[in-house]
Parts: C-alpha cells; sequence; structure tokens
C-alpha cells in the first residue's frame, strides 16, 4: 500500500476566540486560531500566497544519514520530522527549517529501533553490534538557485557511538536508541516559537488524554463533514510558517494547498476510524499529540487521524493527517503548530 502524507502541526498559541459549534450553543471549541483575517476555503490559498517572503540569503539547514540494521525517527527541537520505518536507504535530504523558528540555538535528536523486517533475511527484535547512523548536517543559500548546491557547508558530522572496541554499536541489544546534538542556525526570520506555551507534561495525564482525544475528534469531524473553510482557518498559521521558514514560491503553495483540498474534494477519500492510538508529548513537554499504536510498520508512530482513497491506477492510497497541540500560556485551548 503506497502511503501518502499530509502534515498538519498544530500550534495552540495564540490568541482563543469564542465561537458556535453546530448546536449554535456559545461553547469555546478546542482549537482555536489566531489568524489576523477571516480565512474561508475561498480565500486561503491567496493569503497563503501572500505570506511568502523571500530574502537574499536563504539559509537552508538539512541533514543526509546513512543507516543500517534500524528503523529511525528524527527530530529538529524535540518535534519529529522524518519517521522511516521501511527497508533500504535514503538518499534524499532531511530540511530541518520548518522547525527553526528563529536564529540560535537548535537541536537534532535521532531514534533508533530494531529493523523488525527486511526484504531479504530475517528481521531483529533489537538493535545489533553492526547498527551504524551517521549524520551529516548542511547548510546552503537556498536563494542561489545556480550554485547553492555547490557552495553548501558542512556544518556538523555525527556518527552513533561504538563500544571500546570502536566497532561495536553501543546500543547493541537495546529496543531503543536516542542521541541529541546542538548546532547554532541564522535565519532571516522570527516566528512565534514555543517559549510561552504550556508545559502540559503539568497537565494530569487523565485530562490531558481528554482534552486532546476533543481536539482530534474535532478535526475528524471537521475533514469528515466537509467543512473545509474550518479546516483552512485553522491550519492557516501552521501554513504560512512553513511558507516563510521554508523559503517556498508560489508554485510548491499551490501544490499544497491542491493536497489539502483532496480531503474534501477527492469522492473516494474516506476517514478511518479514530482509535487505537496513545498520546506523545514533543518539544519538551509543550506539544501532545495522538499516534497510533499498532505495530504494522505502515502505520507505526502515524497520526490516528488518517483515511483510504483510491489513485489513478485504481490502488489504495493512505492520507495521515498529523496534528500537533500547543497550549499557549493563559489559554485554554489548542492551535495549530
Amino acid at each position: 500500500m503506497k502511503i501518502k502524507y499530509i502534515i498538519l502541526l498544530t500550534l495552540f498559541g495564540l490568541g482563543a476566540c469564542k465561537q458556535k459549534n453546530n448546536s449554535m450553543d456559545n461553547t469555546v471549541p478546542p482549537i482555536t486560531d489566531s489568524n489576523k483575517e477571516k480565512i474561508t476555503a475561498e480565500n486561503a490559498l491567496q493569503n497563503q500566497i501572500k505570506a511568502i517572503k523571500r530574502y537574499a540569503d536563504e539559509p537552508l539547514y538539512y541533514i543526509y544519514v546513512n543507516h543500517e540494521q534500524c528503523f529511525f525517527q528524527v527530530l529538529v527541537n524535540d518535534i519529529p520530522v522524518f519517521n522511516y520505518f521501511e527497508d533500504g536507504g535514503i538518499m534524499s535530504p532531511i530540511i530541518l527549517n520548518n522547525y527553526i523558528s528563529h536564529s540560535g540555538k537548535q537541536t537534532i535528536t535521532y531514534k533508533l529501533y530494531p529493523q523488525t523486517k527486511r526484504t531479504y533475511g530475517e528481521g531483529f527484535n533489537t538493535l545489533t553490534p553492526y547498527t551504524k547512523f551517521d549524520v551529516k548536517l548542511y547548510v546552503r543559500n537556498n536563494a542561489d538557485t545556480v550554485n547553492g548546491f555547490d557552495n553548501q557547508k558542512l556544518l556538523l558530522t555525527n556518527h552513533a557511538a561504538t563500544k571500546t572496541d570502536g566497532k561495536s554499536f553501543i546500543g547493541d541489544g537495546k529496543d531503543y536508541y536516542e542521541y541529541t546534538l546542538a548546532f547554532e542556525a541564522k535565519v532571516p526570520y522570527k516566528l512565534k516559537g514555543l517559549e510561552d506555551s504550556e508545559d502540559l507534561a503539568k497537565i494530569a495525564p487523565a485530562e490531558l488524554l481528554k482534552k486532546t482525544e476533543l481536539a482530534y475528534k474535532y478535526i475528524w469531524d471537521i475533514i469528515n463533514n466537509k467543512k473545509s473553510s474550518e479546516y483552512f482557518r485553522l491550519k492557516h498559521e501552521a501554513n504560512t510558517n512553513q511558507i516563510i521558514s521554508e523559503y517556498v514560491n508560489s508554485e510548491f503553495v499551490k501544490e499544497s494547498f491542491l493536497e489539502d483540498e483532496f480531503l474534501f474534494k477527492d469522492a473516494s477519500f474516506k476517514l478511518e476510524p479514530l482509535k487505537d492510538y496513545k498520546p506523545i508529548l514533543y518539544a519538551n513537554g509543550k506539544v501532545v499529540c495522538l499516534e497510533q499504536t499498532s505495530e504494522d510498520l505502515r502505520l507505526k508512530r502515524e497520526s490516528s487521524i488518517w483515511g483510504k482513497s483510491k489513485n489513478e491506477k485504481g490502488g489504495t492510497e493512505a492520507t495521515f493527517i498529523k496534528l500537533y497541540l500547543h497550549i499557549p500560556k493563559g489559554k485554554d485551548t489548542f492551535e495549530i503548530l
């Protein structure tokens, strides 16, 4: 089954406003927005294009990884940017900017898991002596479309630690290994980060789970009931942050918009039931999401909001709508990051 990914990041940080729900009683929904303009499905694309900002120097940070005998997850500032639970290597760079909100110290974390399934040969129940994970961090000027890659700079190299023999992976025999490295970034933009967000770890687990479940059900209902204006309104700030931080052009914005529209306009798309999940905290306790508990590698660590559709060849594709939820200090509602 081909997996199609749509990332919906949820920042809960800016002004919350009261709105009417379907029953028309005055209650505050579990997710609100802080948009300066009224966003609808009709004007969302236009407002996203207006958010485009370009600079003479556009530092784009990215990593290349080389791994063996492990699955892995990469996080920037403790927010996931890439999951890999497949066999084989990856050649493409992993872009980091979307979770770099401003200049200064940043962190990259890699989490390694046993490669339980392989195309050839048996999988492994634990990390092995031959598990390997190498990271190379680069920066280049995204505005230089001619010589940008030729002039890219290698900022750091990291090799997963080995035992005293200098060969065997230090996490041999374990079912999990994690390592964090830091670097300094310099970017021309300053976005609202998570510094002023609530520490969700201080909320009682049962209360946080209930609150998060309400938010996920709210988005699930919006998609299921084809309320595209509500969806684009709540997602607008997340889209704007990506547009600014990754220096994207209007063509990219239009393509991304069509991917979101797909949820509402493709007649074959159907949401799966919201079930079999667990709450996970990210961003040092300031972001929460509901991830699937399935050990099926096609579903592992994916969002609990997902659906299936038919592609042009009649095959089935899965689309995962991932919500990262955050609560700004002094507020009681989530926003999308």
